[in-house]
């Protein structure tokens, strides 16, 4: 997103509402802007899925109010499509729902396993019940630590670097962060935050 001119920052932006909250974005400035939350970069899964699911919103939805059920709907399905293309995944779907076998495929294709035992439903390559039974025993597993979720902080690529650069070019040609946050009427700590440097994240670690 950021190698096509999309700004992206993680921001803890809803304060205590945060869980609540994957994103936003909107396309109403001189470039769109994505904005992630820390709360899903636990799972760095759905951080992309979310990421995707933002992107749909600006491909499709540039100029609609936000909250539509069904533009929600269609921002999901832009993302699975996104990550999981039919034409490519279905091929390589169990024909039962073999939960180890979708997470090979989750490693491999970088998405978690509930969003390919919903892509296993939404194509058709298995049933209602059996979807519905997937998803009671992946739950069961997870409240064991199976099958346990990674931080986006160990996929370097996966964090957003484009608003840093940017600052340390400026930096380098004489802007300084106290200037910026005064220009920006911002703490200093609120603007490193926003530009994804790590003393200012600390919400990315894991407890």
């Amino acid at each position: 997103m950021e190698k096509h001119g999309i700004i992206v920052t993680l921001s803890s932006f809803a304060g205590t509402a945060t869980p609540t909250v994957d994103a936003f974005s909107t396309s109403r400035l001189p470039r769109p802007v994505v904005v992630l939350t820390p709360d899903r970069a636990r799972d760095v899964n759905r951080h992309r899925f979310t990421a995707a699911h933002e992107l749909g919103h600006l491909i499709m939805h540039p100029d609609t109010a936000p909250g539509d059920p069904h533009l929600e709907k269609e921002a999901d399905q832009f993302a699975a499509e996104f990550l999981t293309p039919a034409a490519s995944i279905t091929p390589l779907l169990p024909g039962r729902l073999d939960l180890h076998k979708l997470e090979q495929l989750s490693q491999e294709w970088g998405v978690s396993i509930e969003s390919l035992v919903y892509r296993c439903h939404e194509l058709g390559t298995v049933s209602e019940a059996a979807y519905r039974r997937a998803f009671q025993r992946l739950n069961q597993l997870r409240q064991v630590n199976l099958f346990a979720v990674e931080p986006v902080d160990g996929y370097p690529g996966e964090i957003p670097v484009l608003l840093r650069k940017a600052f340390e070019v400026a930096e380098s040609n004489g802007l300084s962060m106290a200037a910026l946050a005064k220009e920006l009427s911002c703490k200093p700590s609120r603007i490193r935050m926003l530009l994804g440097q790590t003393d200012a994240r600390p919400e990315l670690r894991l407890v």
